[in-house]
């Protein structure tokens, strides 16, 4: 009798032991398993995307950058737009931050009703340590991995009325050759990012005017500074001289 109770104790350690080991792979598994950036079925997901895309109305600019005389729309702007589409059809947008390997992620997820999502991801990389360029690079990035996620299109209306100051300015930097955009062709420019030192240089003589870094990066549509076409490198810092020294009165 007794050598049954043994046993039967034995087999139940055996079963709690199993559960155990179970339980840690599946912790063990977690460490080295992918996080998706989908669902591992997107069908109705996919489905409401391509309705909601079908019903996007016309967004038109809101907003004029003082830096690169041109116009674009905020992210109010855009999210106030689309969303109508997106509730209708059981979609709906979240953004957070979380920090791998003490870098900071954005996270935009396109969730659906049906527990379905599509996410992407972006590097916060602020142009210097502190509150404002890192709201700065934050409120950027989450724009523009909206505007992509969503496959979303800025009609961009720069001869407007409010825009014709602005617009009668580039033609004249585009004149002397000192615009940033000046002559700008895809295809004509090198790919290769500036170096090191002249990212040194740009942050220095922007310190300070946080918004001229994130005017920059949406115009070239580059997340950091770092990423700037060395090709265009004498053109910026030209025109960021001229600029800063407008505001300080020189």
């Amino acid at each position: 009798m007794e050598n049954i109770e043994n046993f039967s104790q034995q087999l139940k350690y055996l079963d709690e032991l199993k559960l155990y080991i179970q339980k840690e792979a599946k912790e063990q598994l977690k460490q080295y398993r992918p996080d998706p950036y989908e669902s591992d079925k997107t069908d109705q997901i996919n489905a409401a995307l391509a309705k909601a895309q079908g019903d996007y109305p016309t967004i038109n600019t809101n907003r004029n950058n003082r830096f690169l005389f041109n116009q674009y729309t905020d992210l109010d702007g855009i999210l106030r737009a689309v969303r109508p589409a997106l509730s209708v059809n059981g979609l709906s947008i979240t953004q957070q931050t979380k920090i791998d390997d003490d870098k900071t992620i954005l996270v935009t997820t396109l969730r659906h009703e049906s527990d379905q999502f599509i996410q992407t991801r972006s590097r916060i990389i602020p142009s210097k340590n502190d509150v404002q360029a890192y709201a700065s690079n934050l409120k950027a990035m989450k724009r523009h991995d909206i505007m992509s996620l969503l496959n979303i299109t800025i009609m961009e209306d720069i001869d407007d009325d409010d825009g014709e100051l602005d617009m009668e300015t580039v033609r004249q930097e585009r004149i002397k050759g000192v615009a940033p955009h000046a002559d700008y062709s895809a295809r004509k420019q090198s790919f290769e990012p500036i170096t090191e030192q002249q990212l040194k240089d740009l942050i220095e003589d922007i310190k300070g005017y946080e918004d001229i870094a994130e005017d920059l990066m949406k115009r070239f549509n580059i997340q950091t500074l770092a990423d700037l076409p060395q090709s265009k490198y004498n053109s910026v810092m030209r025109q960021v001289r001229q600029f800063v020294g407008i505001r300080e009165g020189k």
